[in-house]
């Protein structure tokens, strides 16, 4: 008969024909937290779910998961309590021992996997640091210097019109702006015309009204974009030339104090020559 360990609601040692083999012997030596009862077929069961071995630990951890500890202690436990009439087969210990060793490859690969991948945070993290700290360098020359930025977005104050400075891609010669509100509504659409498709600079202005009912749109951000006739791409963007008065940095990066308004410097398109 072989010898099996079961781990239910209550664990069961079974010992097969060694009904007589040394049991009140074998009971004194082997401690256990609750208490122990034959059963019929000669097995002892252990009514609390917690074998100890003689002083040792539970068999199982806290979590009741089964880790190669746990899995070893089994082992050791059924070799000490097979049947020295009927012992074991080698070929069960050699399966036993196969499934600890892939066991033990499990969790030391599990292990080494989640030491790899802090490594590759940290290593990240450090990374991010250093650009950011190049990119915070970068900025405080910048201070004082005239400087062309994209506007992707503008706070409308409402009841006015407002300019927009556009630059045009070479090889356009026409295009629309488009303005949008927070949701992505277009609220605004102004065409425009370049003397030729050498690209360059131009101004147009929207009334900041609803082209069908005539009524002014409420102040909030908005956005812009200036894309081909038929909206079908970019062909250029809006911008603010101004004078860098500040840098200031946060979480997020350096950005640009130019007109009053702040800019990453993502934004940043061209750094002009001050006037002597």
């Amino acid at each position: 008969m072989s010898n099996t360990i079961n781990t239910g609601s209550a664990n069961t040692i079974s010992t097969g024909n060694v009904a007589d083999y040394n049991t009140s012997q074998t009971t004194a030596n082997r401690k256990a937290s609750g208490s122990l009862s034959r059963k019929e077929d000669g097995s002892i069961e252990v009514e609390n779910d917690a074998v100890v071995n003689e002083g040792n630990s539970s068999l199982f951890n806290k979590k009741n998961e089964m880790g190669k500890d746990q899995f070893l202690n089994l082992l050791v436990t059924q070799l000490k309590y097979q049947d020295p009439l009927n012992p074991a087969q080698d070929t069960e210990f050699i399966t036993q021992l196969a499934q600890f060793s892939q066991l033990e490859f499990t969790q030391n690969s599990t292990s080494a996997i989640s030491t790899l991948a802090s490594n590759m945070q940290d290593f990240m993290n450090m990374q991010n640091m250093q650009a950011q700290s190049i990119t915070n360098a970068s900025a405080t020359p910048l201070l004082g210097k005239d400087v062309r930025v994209m506007e992707s977005s503008f706070h409308h104050k409402g009841l006015s019109e407002r300019e927009f400075n556009i630059y045009v891609m070479e090889g356009n010669s026409q295009g629309t702006v488009l303005i949008k509100d927070k949701d992505s509504n277009v609220v605004g659409e102004i065409g425009f015309t370049m003397d030729d498709s050498k690209g360059g600079d131009t101004t147009v202005k929207w009334n900041g009204k609803n082209p069908e009912t005539g009524t002014s749109y409420l102040g909030g951000e908005y956005t812009v974009e200036v894309v081909s006739t038929n909206g079908a791409k970019s062909v250029g963007y809006a911008f603010q030339d101004g004078r860098v008065s500040g840098v200031n940095f946060n979480s997020s990066g350096a950005s640009l104090t130019i007109n009053g308004l702040q800019y990453g410097l993502g934004y940043l398109v061209k750094v002009k020559e001050s006037a002597s």
